[in-house]
């Protein structure tokens, strides 16, 4: 077991948040680690519900010290001075007051140096938060990459409106465990690292169900709120925007008629926790005269309310809307009252209470059921949102942490490619992968065929299984290796294939690349690694060297004159002698990934890396890369990252980053 003794660092916002992490927290303990609860010391108390729970937990200012303070007060100084000059550039930071300014940067920088001398305390193996869209989690997810800590990071809530803080939700992430599909593709549309998702389920629901909706439980909550067994319970939940409405007769065209269910139906309201208490206080006293028969809850645990409605209905856009659908209750909804639409009735899983005193809706389900139509939406809906709903979404999660901390400490474990004695000088061995397109790799070998200037050289072919592709490649002719191949994946064909190449000099290119100007291509592997341009059909830029974006992760750079950090994109070149100190290509990452990741281990052997403006390939048809992105991959895909902790480069350019994001 993997966390057996290492210390994992957890940061804690919101109190409603604790609950994701306390089945987390009881694995790593079973398992023989230790889980750290870090707060800071904020505007808001984002202490108080594991002090409720008795939970301890450390602040950041616990860590301040003399050397601490010196460097806070240097620092602050300096910001504040290169603040100034630039904020008077701008009219609109007048608005921002003065005070605020200070305070905040103030805050911002004792805050860092804290959780550095936290780091350097405690020495965490590895930080895991909810995400890292806050002032808190980029500071943690800053260090952890200054210290090479692995930095794990979970989904908040749903993700339900659109701002444009998500496309900071994966920047120093080494994975990102979300609930379903559903978030991936939504965060993905803000241009989120999809390599570095991973759907795992919600990491509390699976348990709240199980825990609190057993009969005995039901009935102790029901006692507890002093319901009656005999009454049918609809539970009402609020957004913000709601909570913290004052206006009373607002309320009274919202609940007029419910009151004329009383005698059969329990209406409890469960207050959204970011209200304020005083706020509160005046909307209750509002709803002691217009709906008394009503129970009005502030604090309370929101899923016991969920086990004993029968019912739901939700104000504006809530995580607690989908929770309750996972619970299996039917849905009513009122839609935001700045929105336009009704989010849950448009995706046909809740049905309308709107307008203001609607509920024959509401009422009529009570009488005959829920419509059949909304019960085969909502079986849709909820695979895609929580991914799997089989009580296994925290063993998902300890088996990614485990791994990615396995890879941090057995990284030098490389099994070395079994390669022949000797090989022939100057000659170049073409290696390439059959994959299962015959279309493809005859282009690719046929490319070969007429363009390839080198005096001696040599094809081989690892095939799998595919009997269609040995039946093809029966038909070419010319100084041809075929080699069996047992095991999918680029980079186990490729070094298989080179186990059994003869020449001194290497290029992989899977199928689908047409081989066409190499100009220069075997001189340069003489002296590293190299890469060509690869173009598409049409001759738009296919692959024109691989550059990393804002979110560390590997991209084909398809814009002219962008300096690249890697090369690849189907054709990577080198010498034996080069391949033989990098023990090849690491088989157990995503085959996308194989050529920066290569890239990488050159770099670390002091290898240098060419691209060859000069030489050309034609993505023909595009093979293999797309077949590594998926929920049953992440092992492939997280070893990548995990790998390469704190040694990633980034591209901090997040205005080119997110241009077409702002564009209106």
């Amino acid at each position: 077991m993997t966390l057996k003794g290492k210390r994992i660092a957890c940061f804690i916002a919101m109190p409603q948040h604790t609950r994701f992490f306390l089945p987390i927290r009881e694995r790593i303990i079973k398992e023989g680690g230790e889980l750290l609860f870090i707060v800071p010391l904020a505007e808001y108390p984002f202490e108080l519900d594991l002090i409720r729970r008795k939970l301890p937990f450390k602040y950041y200012s616990d860590y301040m010290n003399e050397r601490v303070r010196e460097s806070v007060k240097d620092v602050t100084l300096r910001l504040l001075s290169e603040w100034t000059k630039t904020c008077y550039k701008w009219d609109g930071f007048s608005r921002w007051p003065l005070f605020k300014q200070s305070w905040f940067f103030e805050q911002l920088v004792e805050e860092y140096f804290c959780m550095e001398r936290f780091i350097e305390v405690e020495r965490p193996d590895l930080f895991i938060a909810n995400h890292e869209c806050s002032r808190w989690g980029k500071t943690i997810g800053h260090l952890a990459y200054r210290r090479g800590i692995p930095f794990v990071t979970f989904q908040e809530g749903d993700y339900h409106t659109d701002q444009m803080a998500f496309t900071i939700h994966t920047e120093f992430s080494t994975v990102d465990l979300l609930w379903g599909q559903r978030t991936i593709n939504f965060l993905s549309k803000y241009k989120n690292s999809s390599d570095k998702m991973i759907p795992i389920g919600n990491t509390h629901i699976d348990g709240a169900v199980h825990e609190y909706s057993t009969p005995d439980m039901r009935a102790t909550i029901r006692k507890e709120l002093n319901i009656p067994s005999a009454k049918k319970v609809v539970l009402f939940f609020l957004d913000i925007l709601y909570g913290g409405m004052e206006d009373k007769e607002n309320w009274r065209s919202i609940l007029k008629g419910l009151e004329e269910m009383s005698g059969e139906v329990a209406y409890v309201f469960k207050w959204h926790p970011l209200v304020y208490q005083h706020a509160f206080e005046n909307i209750k006293n509002i709803f002691k005269e217009l709906c008394p028969s009503a129970l009005i809850l502030y604090t309370y645990e929101p899923y016991k309310l969920l086990a004993i409605a029968d019912y739901c209905v939700t104000f504006g856009k809530t995580t607690l809307a989908v929770e309750a659908i996972a619970f299996g209750k039917p849905l009513f909804s009122f839609p935001n009252s700045n929105a336009t639409d009704d989010m849950y009735v448009g995706m046909g899983v809740a049905q309308s209470v709107f307008p203001p005193g609607n509920w024959s809706p509401l009422f009529d389900t009570v009488k005959n059921g829920v419509p059949r139509d909304i019960l085969a939406n909502v079986k849709r809906y909820v695979e895609e949102y929580f991914y799997k709903l089989d009580g296994k979404s925290v063993e998902r999660t300890i088996d990614i942490m485990n791994f990615v901390l396995d890879v941090k400490m057995h990284l030098k474990d490389v099994r070395p490619v079994v390669m022949r004695e000797a090989a022939v000088a100057g000659r170049v061995s073409f290696v390439v992968p059959s994959g299962d397109d015959p279309e493809a790799l005859l282009a690719t070998l046929t490319s070969l065929a007429q363009n390839v200037k080198h005096p001696d050289w040599e094809a081989v072919i690892p095939v799998g299984c595919c009997s269609e592709m040995r039946e093809v490649l029966a038909g070419v002719s010319g100084d041809m290796t075929i080699v069996d191949v047992d095991v999918p994946g680029l980079a186990h064909a490729y070094n298989k294939g080179t186990g059994a190449a003869s020449g001194e000099h290497l290029v992989f290119m899977r199928p689908g690349i047409v081989y066409f100007n190499d100009a220069g291509l075997v001189e340069a592997t003489k002296a590293g690694i190299a890469g060509v341009p690869l173009k598409n059909a049409d001759m738009t830029p296919y692959c024109l060297g691989i550059g990393y974006d804002f979110n560390f992760t590997p991209y084909r750079i398809t814009e002219e004159g962008k300096q690249p950090e890697a090369v690849g994109g189907g054709l990577v070149a080198m010498s034996r002698s080069s391949f033989d100190r990098l023990s090849g290509f690491d088989e157990e990452i995503a085959n996308h990934l194989i050529e920066p990741d290569l890239c990488l281990k050159a770099k670390d052997a002091g290898i240098p890396v060419h691209y060859l403006p000069d030489c050309l390939a034609i993505n023909y048809k595009e093979t293999f890369f797309g077949s590594d992105v998926s929920d049953d991959t992440w092992r492939n895909r997280a070893r990548f990252f995990a790998k390469w902790v704190g040694k990633l480069p980034k591209d901090d350019d997040f205005l080119s980053f997110v241009s077409n994001l702002l564009k209106i």
